[in-house]
């Protein structure tokens, strides 16, 4: 899975449309383009506090996986100052700039961070766990599984996950309609069409989008349940559900 996990967060991304590697530039640019190409991307975030709020008590550990610049942990952080964090993200560039993130915000006592992969934490009990914009990177060959497993395993039991991710049947009438809507919105905004047209083309090359059914089916299988769906944006979609 490791292999795996590497391959993928550091091969071409959908976001640049080009080569990258989140152990380079691209760190230092993520948070301003993610942004920008994703969509509703801060109501993504404002929505996974409310559902944990509404979940947790006032002391608990969180497992945040791909923790990348820091934004989700420090935002939640200062938020919810009784709520401690574990992240987790392969790539050390990334975990560079959300430690500095961490230290200048001064929440090194309540965030910690692994490099490396879900087979990397070695804690468990933790009381929720979040993945947002992470699975779609993993390959559906069984380490889309093994990671949801790996996340399972580490939580209580009743422990909330919340999972956001790309999702659709690439092809389908549903998947062409909010593709090409989210296209138009990337173009109007962003005024590059080469540029956008080149990133959702590698996106589907190289992104392992699944519908929601799959993604439902996985987490299923991962050892949850109690799945509800409470995020739809273009392909992106969010599910809060339970550790059995």
């Amino acid at each position: 899975m490791k292999q795996n996990l590497n391959t993928q967060v550091n091969s071409e991304n959908s976001i640049l449309g080009e080569k990258i590697d989140f152990n380079g530039e691209f760190a230092n640019e993520y948070d301003d383009i993610a942004h920008k190409a994703i969509p509703a991307f801060h109501s993504i975030y404002e929505l996974t506090q409310h559902l944990l709020r509404n979940k947790l008590t006032k002391e608990s550990r969180i497992l945040v996986a791909g923790a990348g610049t820091g934004k989700e942990i420090i935002d939640c952080s200062q938020n919810n100052p009784h709520w401690s964090f574990t992240g987790f993200d392969p790539a050390e560039q990334m975990l560079s700039i959300a430690k500095k993130k961490v230290a200048a915000a001064f929440l090194e006592n309540k965030i910690s961070f692994i490099q490396g992969i879900i087979d990397d934490v070695t804690k468990k009990e933790f009381d929720a766990a979040t993945s947002i914009l992470v699975m779609h990177f993993l390959p559906d060959d069984g380490t889309k599984l093994n990671f949801l497993k790996g996340i399972a395993d580490r939580l209580k039991p009743g422990a909330p996950i919340i999972l956001v991710d790309l999702e659709g049947e690439i092809g389908s009438d549903e998947y062409n309609t909010l593709s090409g809507a989210w296209k138009d919105q990337q173009i109007f905004k962003r005024s590059e069409i080469n540029r956008v047209n080149e990133e959702f083309a590698l996106r589907e090359k190289e992104v392992c989008i699944i519908p929601q059914k799959r993604i439902e089916s996985l987490l299923e299988e991962g050892g949850f349940i109690k799945i509800h769906k409470f995020f739809k944006a273009y392909l992106f979609g969010g599910y809060v559900a339970e550790k059995k």
